[in-house]
């Protein structure tokens, strides 16, 4: 009989502990984790460090920027919690070294590897750069069930070569617009004549 007793106490002890944990969890207002991208121009050493560059997601895109060295530009985002939802950015870069494309998938659990929410991006003379950290597992028999962090700078993308089609498009285009300005300037002329 005592035995009963102190099984039904146990019982009900651990249903109130329960009640409690859950009414915690359920009263915890869950909402999007705050993330931004920086992205940092270091394009030191070259004739033309300037970059232009666009970023896009499917709940936002973000104009054309053109970044010279030591220049920074970020943007705030939001992702859902959990490791639940991704957030895909696809970046598009473009400079005298050539073009990268660039997709950067961010997860609630990023945060880690960014070292906080901020997700560094640098732009070097040979492509596009990740800084921060990434998971190592030693090789040592006695660790290799142990993930450690440890600081990186990983090339993410590196620069892709203009190809001859790009740079006829583009010299088209150059030509165009100044052949027009060209004949704006000519029109101008002919109606000081008259």
């Amino acid at each position: 009989m005592r035995g009963d007793y102190i099984i039904a106490k146990n019982a009900i002890v651990w249903c109130l502990l329960l009640q409690v944990i859950i009414f915690r969890v359920e009263s915890i207002e869950v909402g999007d984790v705050s993330f931004s991208i920086l992205i940092k121009n270091e394009m030191y050493g070259l004739k033309r460090p300037s970059v232009f560059y666009r970023c896009k997601s499917s709940e936002k895109s973000l104009r054309w920027h053109r970044s010279h060295p030591k220049t920074e530009f970020s943007w705030d985002f939001d992702v859902p919690p959990f490791g639940n939802g991704v957030v895909t950015h696809l970046c598009h870069f473009l400079s005298s070294q050539g073009t990268a494309h660039v997709e950067i998938k961010t997860l609630s659990m990023t945060s880690m590897l960014c070292g906080g929410h901020v997700c560094r991006y640098v732009i070097k003379p040979n492509g596009i750069y990740f800084v921060g950290f990434e998971t190592h597992y030693p090789h040592n028999v006695l660790l290799r069930f142990i993930e450690l962090v440890r600081p990186v700078e990983k090339l993410v993308e590196p620069w892709k070569a203009w190809s001859q089609r790009q740079l006829k498009a583009l010299r088209a285009k150059r030509n165009s617009t100044r052949s027009s300005d060209d004949n704006d300037y000519d029109d101008d002329d002919k109606e000081m004549d008259d």
